[in-house]
């Protein structure tokens, strides 16, 4: 049977005077998720969009908000992004201060009704989040540093991601494989033979030319 994998176009590329079309036509295109990049300019040097922008894309788009919070104490947040419509909320490893915070991120996320994910940066090795993967829905592997589109996959990341499906098929675990930066043609098919189930595109879609065919393409990478 063939894998299902899951396309999540990032907000990030998109001018925010165009993101509710271009979220509704690629949905339309086939797209399943919208990878919503919300960065404080802290966290991460860029500054984008906030609960606000989050809310009224969320009323008028139909979708499955996948909300990647790049940000400092994200956990402050976590209330304002599920009201707001986020239907998944990813924090990061390296924003959070400890054991004691990490859970209570990931409870608090699924208190509020969202699947929870945790996130690491391309220097952050899987065995600091190792036993965190019992509890969470999905872990996002960062292919690029976080904070810009456009950027070059690391290869290196291709390792953490053969390694978190080892571990996840070896503890029955059921938590999804994310990853995020560089995805494009070139670049997926290693990306899902080693066991991502969700792949953000930004640029190769948002400067493809066709990209109903693109995701067609990116769905059935190995198949």
């Amino acid at each position: 049977m063939d894998k299902k994998i899951i396309i999540a176009p990032s907000t990030d590329p998109c001018p925010l005077n165009d993101l509710t079309e271009y979220a509704k036509s690629l949905l339309r295109d086939g797209a399943d998720w919208i990878h919503c990049d919300i960065m404080d300019g802290k966290f991460v040097q860029r500054k984008t969009f906030d609960e606000i922008v989050l809310a009224l894309l969320s009323k008028r788009v139909n979708a499955v908000m996948d909300v990647h919070l790049m940000m400092e104490n994200p956990i402050d947040k976590l209330s304002t992004y599920a009201r707001a419509g986020a239907t998944n909320i990813t924090v990061h490893y390296e924003a959070l201060q400890g054991t004691i915070e990490i859970i209570s991120a990931i409870n608090k996320i699924h208190e509020l009704g969202c699947k929870a994910g945790i996130s690491i940066k391309p220097n952050t090795s899987v065995d600091v989040i190792e036993k965190y993967l019992p509890f969470v829905d999905i872990v996002l592997v960062m292919s690029v540093e976080p904070g810009r589109s456009g950027q070059t996959f690391i290869n290196e990341s291709l390792s953490k991601i053969a390694e978190l499906n080892t571990i996840r098929a070896e503890n029955d675990y059921k938590f999804l494989i994310e990853v995020d930066g560089g995805i494009n043609p070139q670049t997926a098919g290693a990306v899902v033979s080693l066991g991502a189930d969700i792949l953000v595109v930004g640029s190769a879609l948002f400067n493809s030319n066709d990209r109903q065919n693109l995701i067609q393409e990116l769905k059935t990478i190995n198949n």
